[in-house]
């Protein structure tokens, strides 16, 4: 298998969040020329962030692309030349109030290689103190809840977690050493009750 050679780029649309790439390209076996569109953004964080209590800390927010509220794990864009593990923290803080004694990378994943350049790091954030009230961008408005491990699990079995990448970000934290067995085993082999909030 060959890669397509690139023969020209141009940008074809801007906003402040991304940005869009055509890409004409030549398949040098096939003798195939064919325009590719690329989204270029910044790369992301997404973290799984627990009290000492083992209380997941979580947000709901309105989504406009669906036009639903969903339940989300902390996250956010990385700054120009910020270093992930130090945006896991800031946007920890800014979007729940809390602050981790400990952040551990999980995983560092592609997002979309089909369409989009950016990487998304997945961390755990542990040991989660409330320190300050939240510091939220104009546009947000995100409210705090926290669940436990059993509440997660039942959540994500009935659909009421319905985002892909919450679910791998929960995934990876259930795969990890860092994980409650018991409450792994039970995302696996069983579907536990909601007692809700």
């Amino acid at each position: 298998m060959k890669k397509w050679i690139l023969q020209n780029k141009k940008n074809v649309f801007k906003s402040p969040l991304f940005s869009i790439e055509s890409l004409s390209c030549r398949h040098p076996e096939k003798n195939v020329d064919h325009d590719f569109y690329v989204i270029d953004m910044a790369d992301w964080i997404n973290i799984v962030a627990i009290t000492d209590a083992g209380r997941f800390i979580m947000v709901r927010q309105h989504r406009l692309g669906t036009n639903e509220c969903t339940l989300e794990t902390p996250a956010g864009l990385i700054e120009a030349n910020e270093p992930p593990e130090k945006a896991a923290g800031r946007e920890l803080l800014e979007e729940t109030g809390y602050t981790a004694s400990e952040i551990i990378l999980l995983k560092k994943l592609s997002v979309n290689p089909a369409i989009i350049n950016n990487h998304l790091y997945f961390y755990l954030a542990t040991g989660c103190v409330k320190s300050s009230a939240q510091n939220l961008d104009p546009a947000e408005d995100i409210e705090v809840l926290d669940f436990s491990h059993e509440e997660i699990i039942s959540m994500i079995h009935s659909g009421k977690i319905n985002h892909s990448i919450i679910i791998t970000a929960f995934s990876l934290y259930f795969m990890s050493p860092h994980a409650n067995k018991a409450a792994a085993s039970t995302l696996y082999y069983g579907m536990p009750p909601a007692s809700g909030h």
